[in-house]
């Protein structure tokens, strides 16, 4: 079964409580097989030993 932008950003929308007027999904339905790659290119990523919990380092004092 072939995947179409129009009804799989529907099905989206839906899943998320969202509600789309029809203009809107034909706006964001073009949109969608560059999401579905980027969202594909950032899964095969090796993000190695990233600890999503450890603090981001502090921020350097700006210069007065």
């Amino acid at each position: 079964m072939q995947d179409i932008p129009r009804d799989t950003t529907l099905r989206i929308a839906a899943l998320a409580g969202v509600p789309l007027a029809e203009e809107r999904v034909a706006a964001l339905a073009p949109m969608l097989p560059v999401v579905q790659a980027t969202a594909a290119a950032l899964a095969a990523m090796d993000y190695g030993d990233a600890d999503p919990t450890a603090p981001f380092p502090p921020r350097a004092k700006a210069a007065s």
